[in-house]
């Protein structure tokens, strides 16, 4: 029994280390985000911050426009994550119940589009949306990442232990294929989408490349990069460096989010890995 108990204590103080080593650079993100200029120079360095001050997450919020680049983010990432996971499962439903020629063949083709790197579609997409004159817009953002080819993958998976029987019957009650599609299989698949839904977000918060290259004018600039582009030079007074507040304002929109939907996050994470 002893053995046992000690067993126990030893694992749990493993996990409280572990849990510890990695929530430290978020703390000190967060505290620094606090910290004068003056206070991130000194060594050795101090955890809390010796006087705590707004004045830095201020400046960067309104002279700095990362309320724009706020908004602009959420209004990305929010209008890929809806089309993605539409598109993604319309796609892999039409794959699962129709046959049609070439079926499988496209779809592994689909598939297949994930295993390209992002800067060699740079070029094609930079191309498309010069010719369709969409640089600096909204669409230059969302419309290359509206259609994903793992979302369909993954999608096409799911669908695999769905109840087939139950679209059956209501094509014998006459209900036509959209209406099955909105009204009965997407209920049903809840988790897969939520699922999708979490990683696309996330995938698209984080994404420099394309946004840098699509919309560089200043009112379209998303965090990822305000961020790559904020650095002390581009300040026009060294004492309101900080770059910590805008690290947290970049992350505050997720921790909030986590806060909120961590039991659909923690679920839909878990149900990446049913397939």
């Amino acid at each position: 029994m002893d053995r046992v108990y000690r067993q126990s204590r030893l694992a749990s103080t493993a996990l409280w280390i572990g849990v510890a080593i990695m929530l430290f650079p978020t703390v000190w993100m967060v505290l620094s985000a606090f910290k004068s200029p003056q206070e991130l120079l000194e060594y050795p360095p101090t955890l809390l911050p010796e006087t705590w001050s707004l004045d830095f997450i201020g400046y960067i919020w309104t002279e700095r426009n990362f309320g724009r680049m706020m908004i602009n983010s959420v209004f990305v990432s929010t209008s890929v994550t809806l089309m993605t996971v539409f598109s993604s499962s319309y796609i892999a439903y039409v794959f699962r119940e129709f046959r049609f020629r070439f079926r499988m063949p496209l779809f592994y083709l689909i598939v297949a589009t994930t295993m390209v790197p992002l800067p060699v579609l740079v070029l094609p997409h930079f191309q498309i949306v010069y010719w369709l004159g969409w640089l600096n817009t909204y669409q230059a953002l969302i419309a290359p990442y509206a259609l994903w080819g793992f979302g369909v993958f993954l999608m096409y998976q799911f669908l695999a232990d769905f109840p087939h029987d139950l679209i059956d019957a209501a094509r014998l009650d006459g209900v036509s294929e959209r209406q099955i599609f909105q009204h009965l299989v997407l209920p049903l698949m809840k988790s897969p989408c939520v699922a999708l839904g979490i990683i696309t977000f996330l995938h698209q918060w984080e994404s420099l490349l394309w946004p840098l290259v699509a919309a560089n004018a200043p009112e379209m600039q998303v965090l990822p990069a305000g961020l790559a582009t904020f650095s002390g030079n581009a300040v026009e007074s060294a004492d309101l460096f900080n770059p910590y507040s805008a690290a947290l304002i970049a992350a505050l929109p997720l921790l909030v989010a986590f806060l909120i939907f961590q039991r659909m996050i923690v679920r839909g994470i878990a149900m990446t890995g049913l397939k």
